[in-house]
């Protein structure tokens, strides 16, 4: 079973049994009944319960959106902490390749390294809030 639930083949004018709608998004059926129990609407007057198309493709895209953390141009995402987290005292390296740069540096909570990519444009942008270590990779031919 995928991480992810999909998307690509659920109709939306279709409606769904739990075990058809476990089978379209590439979930187990335990899971949709966890969803409905969460707030994914059900048909309860009919039985087998049935479950809109619709409404089960705005429950998971809700449910992705919920999880999503915004970081600002000066922080990044650490992956221990599973939030948005300065980096420790203000310190972060830059790489450039063609007009892409990646930032890396610590968490300030955790020491976790943490990185992104950012547009090579946004550097003078970064370095106002971090002191940075610019390193240029050059392509050669």
């Amino acid at each position: 079973m995928p991480k992810q639930a999909r998307l690509s083949g659920i109709k939306a004018a279709r409606c769904y049994t739990i075990e058809e709608a476990a089978e379209v998004s590439g979930v187990s059926p335990r899971t949709i009944r966890n969803w409905a129990s969460d707030g994914l609407r059900v048909m309860d007057g009919t039985r087998p319960a049935l479950i809109r198309g619709d409404d089960l493709r705005d429950f998971i895209k809700a449910a992705r959106d919920s999880r999503k953390v915004k970081t600002q141009i000066d922080t990044f995402y650490c992956f221990r902490c599973r939030k948005a987290r300065h980096a420790a005292e203000g310190l972060a390296d830059c790489v450039i390749k063609a007009n892409r740069a990646t930032l890396t540096a610590l968490c300030e909570t955790c020491e976790t390294v943490v990185s992104k990519p950012v547009a090579e444009a946004r550097i003078p942008e970064i370095a106002r809030t971090l002191d940075l270590k610019i390193k240029r990779h050059d392509a050669t031919l």
